[in-house]
């Protein structure tokens, strides 16, 4: 599955902004079940924006580093 750039550029700061509206209500709730629910859900949502950004850093070095007008492709 292929995502829009916009769509693909925004998802890590998504995620960041569902973390920490998920860890500000574990904060503010009162019932404690609830409240470790919506904390591991903000823990989550922030793990995977860090995984995605990670990813997607990595992958823009590796396409510079492997970038097709760099390659030395001798014709015979």
């Amino acid at each position: 599955m292929r995502l829009s750039k916009p769509i693909y550029e925004s998802l890590p700061l998504l995620y960041v902004g569902i973390g920490m509206a998920a860890i500000v209500i574990a904060y503010f709730e009162p019932q404690r079940i609830r409240s470790i629910i919506a904390f591991v859900i903000g823990l989550l949502a922030a793990i995977a924006a860090l995984t995605i950004f990670l990813h997607r850093q990595d992958r823009r070095a590796l396409s510079r580093e492997y970038r097709a007008d760099n390659l030395d492709i001798r014709q015979s």
